[in-house]
């Protein structure tokens, strides 16, 4: 099956496409997990991460050591799924009518190595700082050559959100607070 013609989403109405509130719900996640090709099992393996659009393509950012399982695989296929996601329990208090609610993004792409000789190395790297709520320091210059910088390009139609109870504008991204519980 081809990507074009795969539709990963059955409750359409739990579905989000609005790039705002994906980049919203993107900067609300902590960790990325990148599920790769291998057998017999895929390969999932959580990741910090940076993320910024270019026209309709999302475009990931992770760094890694520079020798491993997950870069064997990725130098063997660079197809990839990612998801970040987050999610609270209400416990016996609901909210809107709900016990739970959810923010999760998932996209598929393809990742690429970036060189360190790549004008593109430093802005990621400061991208996937300022996601982690880093600045970058002196000392990161030096270290940023012993790192594997990575990205995943996915195009918009292979990005798609899903939430027990979706967002309609940025504002609604953050959980909100529960009902008080009668007695």
């Amino acid at each position: 099956m081809n990507l074009e013609d795969f539709d990963p989403m059955r409750r359409k109405d739990l579905e989000i496409r609005d790039r705002d509130i994906l980049s919203g719900m993107l900067d609300f996640a902590e960790i990325l997990h990148l599920a790769i090709k291998n057998e017999p099992y895929p390969y999932v393996v959580p990741l910090n991460f940076g993320y910024e659009w270019e026209g309709d393509t999302l475009v990931f950012y992770f760094h890694c050591a520079k020798e491993g399982l997950k870069l064997d695989l990725l130098r063997r296929d660079g197809r990839v799924t990612v998801n970040a996601a987050a999610f609270i329990s209400y416990a016996d208090r609901k909210y809107r009518g709900h016990y739970h609610d959810y923010r999760s993004v998932t996209a598929s792409g393809v990742a690429e190595e970036i060189g360190p000789d790549d004008e593109r190395f430093l802005r990621a790297h400061k991208l996937l700082m300022a996601h982690n709520r880093r600045e970058m320091q002196p000392e990161d210059y030096p270290v940023m050559k012993q790192i594997s910088l990575w990205q995943i390009r996915c195009r918009a139609e292979n990005v798609w959100g899903k939430a027990e109870i979706v967002p309609k504008s940025i504002t609604e991204i953050p959980f909100g607070e529960p009902e008080t519980r009668e007695e």
